[in-house]
């Protein structure tokens, strides 16, 4: 684990659902959106990395976000990186709507969120599947931050923006919102991205985003079904597949008030995240899931339709099973789900090593997650719920009803088991039989779950 400091910021493209929506309801598939979304934020690196070598890190892609962050205590200094990045960012979107392969889609509108502070960054070390990821109140409150972005629009914490210096102040504007307070904030400052200062002519730049997009022909991507687990592996721009699946969020809940606010154990808040996110990791490999990545602490997962496997069951374990587990560990997790239509490849430079998964059901799955979900709660969708009940699993029974859309549970994987047990018994009682019911143990892995 290496402790360093710098600013983190988020570039999101916050309509990229409707961009591929209205592509995947002509087309069938989501070609062009794929291939616009490694072009917009493989442009945008290779922009970093041309004017700033050595300065700018790309953490990962995460569907329709870039993270990214810059070491250095040179606040200032370091802020004319990050206000260069967003401003080509911004050019970037009107750009591509230039490039005959992208004129069908819709113009990516994006927002942006910047904080600075001290984080840790580690690596998770897995057989062919090393992934690096960051953990600290400055990566936390900067993807807050850019949630609250409006379209066209960046914003920073305030002790970022007190720290700039000349003219990279003037056109930022005061904004309050309650939503932060649990971050210890009272405010943050806003700015338009297009007011940016860069003191780069970008069009040559511009120009070097059309030359990449011409590398990959249209022609040469392929979707194909899934007749097996997918391996990230052997996905790329041009390797993607079309699924029916379970993207499944969980996220550590009140994590970010854990870290002290003058950093002093967030050595500890890091190795207490990497047991955190192993044990989900594990989980979700023992449930037949794939891990598709680590976002800061959140799990990202995938469990998808293939064969004659039970994916929504076991989906709905893995949730649960997470619950239990993380309580040893002193938190909370909060699961969300949904149930419905994916893209899964892998884009991006550095080797296209970021594993993405598109679709709305994925915005519906981190939507139940991050809004609907509270501490140790699992959230589904009403396709979810309505698949187990007609597959006749007694999963089912954990379940309320939460709105016309969703359904929750606060019970974990022991509660469930117990359940079981509880109803065999109940069931040999009945029947005047106990000998089958004290082998419940035993038959608990083949519970139609």
């Amino acid at each position: 684990m290496i402790k360093t400091e710098g600013i983190h910021f988020y570039i999101n493209i916050a309509n990229l659902d409707d961009v591929a929506e209205n592509e995947e309801k002509t087309l069938g598939v989501m070609q062009h959106t794929i291939h616009a979304l490694d072009t917009f934020f493989t442009s945008i690196e290779a922009y970093g990395l041309r004017h700033y070598p050595g300065a700018l890190v790309v953490e990962k892609i995460t569907s329709s976000r870039l993270h990214m962050y810059v070491e250095g205590n040179d606040i200032g200094k370091k802020f004319e990186i990050v206000s260069a990045v967003s401003k080509y960012a911004y050019m970037l979107t009107t750009y591509m709507t230039s490039i005959s392969k992208y004129r069908s889609l819709l113009k990516f509108d994006i927002q942006i969120g910047a904080c600075f502070g001290r984080f840790m960054v580690f690596e998770f070390k897995r057989e062919n599947a090393d992934e690096t990821t960051t953990i600290g109140y400055a990566a936390n409150y900067a993807a807050k931050l850019q949630a609250l972005s409006r379209i066209g629009y960046i914003s920073i914490s305030k002790d970022l923006y007190e720290a700039l210096i000349g003219n990279q102040v003037q056109n930022f504007v005061k904004r309050e919102d309650a939503s932060i307070i649990k971050y210890d904030q009272n405010c943050y400052y806003e700015s338009r991205i297009s007011e940016l200062v860069c003191r780069f002519d970008m069009e040559r730049d511009l120009g070097k985003a059309d030359e990449y997009a011409k590398k990959v022909t249209l022609q040469s991507m392929q979707f194909r079904d899934a007749y097996k687990k997918i391996d990230y592996r052997n996905l790329s721009k041009t390797e993607c597949k079309k699924i029916i699946g379970i993207p499944v969020f969980a996220d550590v809940r009140g994590f970010t008030k854990q870290f002290d606010s003058d950093d002093i154990n967030l050595e500890e808040m890091a190795r207490k995240t990497q047991l955190i996110l192993s044990s989900m990791y594990e989980i979700i490999e023992q449930r037949n899931g794939v891990h598709v990545q680590f976002q800061g602490d959140r799990e990202v997962a995938l469990f998808h339709e293939y064969e004659d496997h039970d994916y929504v069951s076991d989906a709905v374990v893995a949730g649960l099973k997470m619950i239990d587990t993380v309580k040893q560990y002193g938190v909370s997790i909060g699961v969300g789900q949904a149930l419905g239509r994916l893209f899964a490849a892998k884009i991006g430079t550095r080797g296209s090593k970021d594993n993405i998964l598109l679709g709305r059901t994925v915005a519906i799955a981190d939507h139940n997650e991050d809004v609907l979900a509270e501490k140790n709660q699992l959230v589904i969708t009403r396709q979810v719920f309505e698949h187990l009940k007609k597959s006749g699993s007694k999963l089912c029974a954990l379940f309320k009803v939460r709105d016309a859309e969703s359904y929750y549970t606060e019970w974990g994987y022991a509660y469930f088991v117990s359940y079981c047990k509880q109803r065999q018994l109940e069931d040999a009682n009945d029947k005047k039989s106990y000998n089958g019911a004290w082998k419940m143990e035993k038959k608990i892995g083949s519970i139609m779950e």
